[in-house]
């Protein structure tokens, strides 16, 4: 066995190198479009690159950190996003009403004189149109009805089209006799007349046409129109096509263009940071969300220092920025840790709290204190240049937070895996009962494990004032930290996977920023999406719980059975 696990680790990190190689690969040919003059002509492309090839290597170390449970990790994300493919066709049971609605005319087309009849509606030479079940009507047009006079012997054609280009509307058109007989019906126009052009506005064969039809008596006649119904199989494949459409662009979208690429990877940055620090304080079984104050503390602290510091170059400016949002994090983390170590509050109201506190005050703060008086709006100045964190991918967001997080994934990994402390953390994470009797202070593991989160939180702040949006502004996170939630969930808590973890949760909502731009639809699609892998997680959780649950109750019945019973025991003390 010895032999056989250094074997297995091997394999697994060549598994792990080829995976981060074909990623690094792929993601790079999407990017520049498969064309190396794309890619030369790209501002920053070994910038891109080098993100590009951490991004393959935050797979290798999903797939080699969490082994078997990376295939599970895979298989939740899929069956969210399978079962958000579901909703989405769902929503797009109503692609074809496209062809039951929107602008369209009828025109009758004859070469007799027309009759002047002020009692019909329309008459030769002549058009009359509307529009079909126009979206919020009180009574919307589902069939138009007109009347015109015509004499026996006059020979008249029927064009019943869409209006314009916009309207997809499927026409068909039926001429009836004065006793409101069927005379002809048409549900469309071969596809000779239409490229032919035989009539000038009839653009599609789904336009409906009666052609050179010859009056029989004297009267009033009807034309009625209306669109076609649309046929089930019609509707299951738009709204399977509209679908398709959409997850091309929810799936490949972040990946199209350069730009896109940088919404993803400079989401991913902070939502990796936020991962990180979530991991952290739930291996010490501290269930804290008090990273939402942290990065705003840590955002109004840095903000405030680049808004100050003017004169000071870079190399000092930006550190003490960052710095600052550091101490910010880990103070306002330590408190919730005082609180549960010392006064025994629930972790997870009293960061709630925490948290509403740190916003009001940011707003505040901003507000009153540092937002220009000739404002239009509630944000302060741009930072000073020396203060902003500079892009290293021209055209873009993703900034020298790159370098940053990668520092902090390795600090975190080695604080966890490589440290007394984190030793400790890990102890009270599985037992906090066995920490106390080997002898470790809980109640300071558990104040530092919040604090050194508040850390890691803070810099996430530090990262959207100076990096993303370069100045303070309102709703500056929009609950972003929660979402780090879901990133260390499913990184199992373990921070070299959170990398991976945080890319892959960025992936999902630039991808639907681009579904909702390219295909129209709602972003709430990915919430669904979102919500699921929660649940997922969840589910999971509860069954790990009952499951050890059913573990302990055994011991604890194999040891009241191995134990002497009372009397024996009292007799074997006397003695």
């Amino acid at each position: 066995m010895s032999k056989e696990s250094p074997r297995r680790s091997s394999v697994l990190w060549l598994f792990g190198l080829a995976i981060a190689i074909i990623v690094t690969f792929l993601t790079s040919y999407e990017v520049f479009g498969g064309s190396l003059e794309a890619m030369q002509e790209t501002p920053s492309w070994p910038a891109v690159l080098f993100v590009n090839a951490l991004v393959g290597i935050s797979v290798a170390l999903f797939v080699v950190e969490l082994k078997r449970d990376a295939l599970r990790v895979l298989m939740t994300v899929g069956l969210a996003l399978l079962l958000g493919y579901f909703v989405t066709v769902i929503f797009n049971m109503d692609a074809a009403s496209r062809f039951s609605s929107g602008d369209f005319t009828v025109q009758l087309i004859s070469d007799s004189e027309p009759v002047d009849n002020d009692n019909t509606d329309i008459e030769y030479g002549r058009q009359r149109g509307g529009e079909f079940n126009q979206p919020n009507a009180a009574e919307p047009l589902t069939e138009a009805t007109y009347t015109f006079e015509g004499q026996a012997g006059d020979v008249v054609t029927i064009v019943a089209l869409a209006a314009n280009r916009r309207s997809e509307v499927d026409m068909q058109v039926a001429l009836l006799d004065p006793d409101g007989t069927i005379l002809a019906e048409a549900d469309s126009i071969s596809a000779d007349i239409v490229e032919a052009e035989t009539y000038e506005d009839v653009r599609r064969e789904t336009d409906a046409l009666i052609e050179n039809f010859e009056l029989l008596q004297d009267g009033i006649y009807t034309i009625q129109a209306s669109p076609e119904d649309v046929p089930f199989s019609t509707t299951m494949s738009e709204a399977l096509n509209q679908t398709n459409v959409a997850y091309e662009a929810f799936l490949l979208g972040p990946l199209s263009r350069v730009n896109r690429w940088g919404v993803w990877i400079q989401d991913a940055l902070t939502l990796i940071l936020l991962g990180v620090a979530f991991a952290i304080v739930f291996r010490a079984e501290q269930f804290s969300l008090g990273a939402e104050g942290q990065l705003y503390f840590g955002a109004l602290v840095s903000g405030a220092i680049g808004l100050w510091l003017t004169d000071l170059p870079p190399i000092i400016v930006l550190p003490m920025a960052v710095g600052g949002s550091m101490v910010a994090g880990f103070l306002w983390g330590l408190l919730p840790g005082a609180l549960k170590a010392y006064l025994g509050a629930n972790e997870l109201v009293s960061t709630l709290m925490l948290n509403t506190i740190a916003i009001k005050f940011y707003e505040l703060t901003l507000t009153y204190q540092l937002k220009p008086d000739d404002a239009g709006y509630i944000a302060s100045d741009y930072v000073a240049d020396a203060a902003q964190m500079a892009p290293i991918v021209e055209g873009t967001q993703v900034t020298v937070a790159v370098f940053m997080v990668v520092i902090v994934v390795l600090a975190a990994w080695l604080l966890v895996r490589r440290t007394p402390l984190g030793y400790e953390i890990r102890i009270i994470g599985s037992n906090i009962r066995f920490a106390d009797y080997g002898g470790i202070n809980t109640k300071r593991t558990i104040m530092l494990a919040m604090a050194i989160s508040g850390i890691v939180a803070g810099m996430a702040g530090a990262h959207l004032a100076l990096g993303i949006h370069r100045r303070l502004i309102t709703n500056i996170s929009f609950a972003l930290a929660f979402e780090g939630v879901v990133v260390a969930l499913l990184a199992r808590n373990n921070v070299l996977v959170s990398p991976f973890t945080g890319l892959l949760y960025a992936y999902l909502r630039a991808g639907a920023q681009f579904m909702e731009r390219d295909a129209n639809v709602s972003f709430e699609v990915v919430r669904i999406i979102q919500s699921v892998i929660i649940l997922l997680i969840t589910a999971e959780a509860i069954a790990s719980f009952f499951r050890q649950r059913r573990i302990r109750r055994r011991g604890q019945v194999v040891e009241d059975e191995s134990s002497p019973p009372p009397a024996l025991a009292a007799d074997a003390s006397s003695t």
